[in-house]
């Protein structure tokens, strides 16, 4: 807090220092102020069509929107009157273009007037505004909402992020991921929590060398916010609005409006603009990283060139119907709203992007996610269905990183994710279609045989025996033998336990502790009136100390756990088992 505090005090006198820069860099001769412009003016506004050639684009002013931002915010109205745009208008992907009259810089291109525009109607944020980006204080990072984990875990996403308030007006940035299906990416968007940023998914490129490198980037070029690169690459592209020296504003809006931001920035290359009126997109290749988004605000994204961010690393180890694939490697961001996001695109773009994935699927994830900062978060688990599954399960195999990133108490910093996924082209889905026992009646210290017949989706119907011991304390009561999938289990105990967490670590230890997804157990279960406290379950506690433990009197972090487990067997499943049934039993 302390050091949080000495940056705060320390920071006015930081900016101011910059602001001088940016004024000197800027001197006013080179801004066409907003307060001169008027309708029917015309200038030319660059951008890149295809390959990295900057092209000028005729435009007329119109007039001025005042405070159509917000206070004291005004959009410059315009209208592209060039042949090269009489088909697209304004360009998703556009974002940041900008716009010169008699050689001297207005704004950046940021906004459609209209959904089918075919006039080339258009909004400019005045290059004014965008500079003073580089004047804002630092705010506390964003973070997910804080949301009860016994919530967040039922559900299995976040709260909305903040920028579900940003104008939906703005031209979209295309988030491209080589190979995943937009409306796959678009699932995941609003999953997470994106509905709000303006982020467009569409087709995605893939790297490629810029010549230049960051020399590359300057007005008009195509710029790239890149979320994972290597053999995937994840990234959002725009155009670059001004530079000085290694120092760039870009976009004329925000991309997911984090505020201070560590995003890589690359150049990128168009390969084609896709003509649409409707959602007419830039279709782009991306670079290696060159620099830093350092800002991302509701004027305008900033950054430096040359400046690398740190990155985590990724390693997927890769086999499908007993055959191995390439391994995939390269880097991402670790963040705490983007990493879930990243890392669900990422098992998107493995499990779908590729001819050796069928209609139907059985997938395994076993792997760790190692953080900076805790201990290593396992993922694992195996999911079967059909490909309107796909984007269900991966979002259930990242669930345990993304709650992570929600608790309270520590910012997970991501060092490396290693995974290795095996899959098939088949369905192996099995339910619990009966169980039963030998015998009602069972001695203490006695052997309970439990019955279960299995059933596979559109297929086979197994039968398992299975020995189930009871311990001699165990009699002259009645008991419940639960046969019962992991995912039950997991669903049950996790709810109760998850809430009573108290560090991140004790919330680690349980995400680890999940069941497997195609193993079902047999336990003999009794009423034992307890607590769960620490993410513990302290079964079968006296009254007097369960009543000085409990919420009312002591702690909310205890709840109620009213089960004993005398006995567990456990019995491996030929694919993803689902289900739950219960047999009472007699032991005397």
């Amino acid at each position: 807090m302390r050091h949080r505090l000495l940056f705060a005090l320390l920071l006015p006198t930081f900016w101011t220092c910059l602001t001088a820069d940016a004024q000197a860099a800027a001197p006013s001769e080179s801004v066409f102020p907003k307060s001169q412009l008027r309708p029917g003016m015309h200038g030319l506004t660059y951008t890149v069509l295809q390959g990295n050639k900057i092209e000028p684009i005729h435009t007329e002013i119109l007039g001025i929107a005042k405070d159509f931002v917000g206070p004291g915010l005004d959009l410059i109205i315009a209208k592209l009157v060039d042949a090269k745009t009489a088909t697209t208008g304004a360009v998703h992907g556009m974002s940041g273009s900008p716009l010169y009259i008699d050689g001297k810089l207005v704004g950046a291109l940021s906004r459609r007037i209209a959904s089918f525009e075919k006039d080339g109607h258009c909004g400019f944020t005045p290059i004014e505004d965008m500079l003073r980006i580089e004047q804002e204080p630092s705010p506390e990072p964003i973070r997910p909402f804080p949301t009860e984990l016994r919530d967040a875990w039922r559900w299995g996403g976040p709260a909305p992020l903040r920028s579900a308030a940003l104008r939906a007006d703005y031209l979209g940035i295309p988030l491209s991921v080589g190979g995943l299906n937009p409306k796959i990416v678009s699932r995941f968007l609003e999953a997470l929590g994106f509905r709000g940023a303006p982020i467009l998914a569409v087709p995605g490129g893939g790297t490629t060398a810029i010549a230049g490198g960051g020399s590359a980037l300057e007005p008009g070029a195509s710029l790239a916010a890149v979320m994972m690169t290597g053999d995937i690459n994840i990234s959002g592209t725009g155009t670059l609005t001004w530079r000085d020296g290694n120092r760039v504003l870009a976009f004329g809006h925000p991309m997911f409006g984090f505020g201070k931001s560590d995003l890589p920035m690359a150049a990128a290359e168009v390969v084609t603009t896709v003509p649409s009126y409707e959602t007419p997109y830039k279709l782009t290749n991306v670079g290696p990283v060159v620099g830093t988004i350092l800002e991302d605000r509701l004027s305008a994204i900033g950054g430096k060139v040359g400046q690398m961010p740190k990155l985590a690393s990724y390693r997927f180890e890769r086999f499908h119907c007993g055959r191995r694939l390439p391994t995939l490697r390269g880097e991402f961001v670790s963040h705490p709203l983007l990493t879930p996001l990243v890392v669900n695109l990422a098992m998107g773009q493995i499990f779908s992007a590729t001819d050796s994935f069928g209609r139907s699927f059985t997938v395994s994830v076993d792997g760790f996610v190692h953080f900076r900062n805790l201990p290593s978060l396992r993922l694992r688990g195996l999911y079967s269905g059909e490909d309107g599954d796909l984007a269900t399960a991966i979002l259930e195999m990242v669930q345990p990183l993304q709650l992570l990133f929600q608790q309270p108490w520590v910012e997970p910093v991501v060092e490396s994710l290693e995974l290795k996924t095996v899959s098939t082209e088949k369905e192996e889905n099995w339910t619990i279609e009966r169980a039963s026992v030998d015998n009602p009646r069972c001695p203490p210290g006695g052997t309970v045989w439990v019955r279960c017949v299995l059933q596979e989706r559109h297929g086979r119907r197994l039968e398992r025996r299975v020995a189930l011991p009871l311990p001699p304390g165990l009699h002259e009561q009645s008991v419940a033998v639960r046969i019962a999938s992991g995912r039950a289990l997991d669903t049950r105990a996790l709810q109760q336990k998850i809430p009573s967490a108290q560090s991140a670590e004790e919330l680690i230890a349980l995400l680890n502790a999940q069941h497997p997804n195609d193993t079902l157990y047999i336990q003999a279960v009794s009423e034992a009136p307890g607590i769960v406290s620490g993410a513990s379950d302290l079964p079968a506690l006296p009254p007097t100390i369960r009543t000085t433990l409990s919420p009312s009197t002591s702690s909310k972090q205890a709840d109620s756990w009213n089960e004993l487990i005398w006995s567990e067997e456990a019995l491996t499943v030929p694919g993803v088992v689902g289900g739950e049934q219960t047999v009472r039993i007699e032991v005397r």
